[in-house]
């Protein structure tokens, strides 16, 4: 089992967690049940947070996401009305 797999069944119920940049939100995740969803709060924000991570040494790799749809998980963008399942 893995580590992520691990950490997701290791919380329960619904939870919020925001993406700060400046001491604005600029992301919300979402975790509920086996569904996690990244509403964006503020566009340019999270633009800089992705353009800020791109530019360190530690990168989000798409394996973590294969990982956490092979577990049963549902991930989703939503930005106001639109909403896109990676």
């Amino acid at each position: 089992m893995s580590i992520i797999k691990n950490i997701l069944e290791m919380i329960q119920g619904k939870v919020h967690l925001y993406l700060l940049v400046g001491g604005s939100p600029a992301i919300e995740i979402i975790l509920h049940d086996k569904e996690i969803i990244a509403d964006i709060k503020n566009p340019i924000l999270a633009l800089e947070l992705g353009l800020h991570q791109l530019g360190g040494k530690k990168q989000f790799s798409s394996s973590i996401l294969d990982k956490v749809k092979e577990a049963g998980y549902r991930v989703k963008v939503r930005y106001k009305i639109f909403e896109i399942e990676l």
